[in-house]
């Protein structure tokens, strides 16, 4: 057997193991979001929703959607994950696949960059109109600055499914 075929077996394997953990890591975070939201218990256990603003209903409205991208954006990376344990590397599914992770993941970054500041903007749940509170959350411009560099790497795959093609040809 060709060392190709065991390091592409090997990744098949990977992809497959990493996209049933992905799988899991959503429904976790989907089911304990809910639970936090609605103030469910499970037995003694108790998950704790905090939100931060002024308005609980638009910043719990928010925390919704930015669940949602987040649940896309993962969505998008099983089923890249899914073509390449199914043997896929560099073909075009596989790097459409990552170019929306990559673009939900950064929509949710964006989202939950300036959706705070948009409330505040809009004057939804503030008490004073005359005071405007901004407030920067590094994390989440380094989250934004990651998703970047994903479309990055995106066309680095884009790049190598070309070189993986002309080797083809040669053979």
């Amino acid at each position: 057997m060709k060392s190709s075929a065991i390091t592409n077996d090997a990744i098949s394997r990977s992809a497959s193991r990493l996209r049933w953990a992905v799988i899991a890591t959503m429904v976790a975070m989907a089911l304990l979001y809910l639970a936090g939201r609605f103030g469910l218990q499970m037995g003694q256990a108790r998950v704790e929703y905090q939100r931060h603003g002024t308005n609980a209903e638009a910043t719990g409205l928010v925390g919704d959607l930015l669940l949602i991208l987040l649940l896309v954006a993962l969505y998008q990376l099983t089923a890249m994950l899914k073509r390449i344990a199914e043997g896929e590397t560099f073909s075009v599914g596989v790097v459409g696949k990552f170019r929306a992770f990559a673009m939900w993941l950064l929509l949710s970054s964006l989202v939950g960059l300036f959706a705070p500041m948009l409330l505040q903007l809009s004057g939804v749940g503030t008490r004073d109109s005359h005071q405007l509170r901004v407030v920067i959350d590094f994390r989440e411009i380094l989250t934004v600055g990651v998703t970047l560099v994903l479309f990055l790497l995106a066309r680095l795959l884009e790049r190598a499914r070309g070189l993986d093609e002309e080797v083809r040809e040669f053979v």
